[in-house]
């Protein structure tokens, strides 16, 4: 039966070229259909689902009547996984044909595995950072490219690049593929974040509960970054900052909380004023300055959710 072994599922927030190009790659990938996809659309105002039902009728779709976030989306069709694993893809993404493979073969090889996370590259075939190490007051307070650098097993990123299937603590969220037995042991994504930080979170907890979380370097992920926050870079920003506060709220306790909201306060202060030549010599002003006063702003006017990217009526 078509969907036993795997499930794809794509949220989707006004990218409507960039979804169809998914859906075309994971077509060519999958031209029998034995794959179960669906595409949870959240109230995308650019015909993003006429365009799905139009061009790929055989992929399931939701479609919301407003911004659920990433995580409250992803579960709506979370619930309704039957098979052994689920492939949660980013809209701004294409599947090369050998993809899904290496994640299956790997996945049910190593049964301990919880979740595993592929190499993201640029459509010129440059790589992105696809990993990271779970925030902590060192990684926010200190300079992150520098630990890096000094520290690179430590804290992995783009300068070290392993070459085999490596134990890390978390995979960037735009393409992982999860063991549905291991989600369903620690719950699936924690809706309390609207956009930021879910796989982070989810990681933390699967590995906490005993499970693997795996990069795998020979699963290419072709990733067009930024797709859906570059609309709304500032908001975005303020967004980003909530999440990782209710992070460390969450995992580390509220005192790292509220250090990890002050330095965020210092910081955009520290970056407004770099940003504030950028005000006066650039028409229009600087995208740093607006991201940096609204970030300010956000917090003057005690972190409300209705600044950030959460829909007005639900925030």
């Amino acid at each position: 039966m078509p969907g036993d072994t795997l499930t794809i599922v794509i949220v989707t927030w006004n990218t409507r070229e960039l979804t169809l190009g998914c859906l075309a790659s994971i077509e060519k990938a999958d031209p029998s259909h034995a794959w179960r996809v669906i595409v949870v659309d959240n109230a995308s105002s650019d015909q993003t689902p006429e365009s799905i039902r139009e061009k790929f009728p055989w992929v399931e779709l939701i479609a919301n009547r407003e911004n659920l976030g990433f995580g409250r989306a992803n579960n709506l069709a979370l619930r309704q996984v039957t098979s052994k694993y689920v492939f949660c893809l980013n809209s701004d993404t294409r599947l090369p044909e050998k993809t899904v493979p290496v994640f299956l073969d790997f996945l049910d090889a190593n049964p301990e595995a919880g979740l595993a996370g592929g190499q993201l590259i640029y459509p010129d075939g440059r790589p992105q950072n696809s990993i990271a190490s779970f925030p902590t007051l060192l990684t926010e307070l200190t300079n992150k490219s520098l630990l890096q650098v000094l520290f690179p097993r430590k804290f992995p990123g783009k300068r070290h690049r392993p070459t085999r299937p490596t134990d890390v603590d978390s995979v960037i969220g735009a393409a992982m593929m999860i063991r549905m037995e291991a989600l369903k042991s620690v719950g699936y994504f924690d809706e309390g974040y609207f956009f930021f930080l879910e796989e982070t979170d989810l990681c933390f907890r699967l590995k906490k509960a005993g499970w693997r979380i795996v990069f795998l370097p020979a699963a290419r992920i072709i990733h067009f970054q930024g797709s859906s926050v570059r609309q709304v870079k500032p908001r975005a920003r303020v967004e980003y900052q909530r999440s990782l506060i209710r992070y460390f709220e969450k995992n580390h306790g509220p005192f790292t909380a509220g250090v990890i909201k002050w330095h965020g306060y210092l910081s955009a202060w520290i970056g407004l004023l770099g940003a504030l030549p950028g005000k006066f010599l650039r028409t229009p002003p600087s995208l740093s300055w607006e991201k940096y006063r609204h970030l300010l702003a956000w917090y003057h006017k005690g972190c409300p959710d209705t600044m950030g990217l959460q829909p007005p009526e639900k925030a």
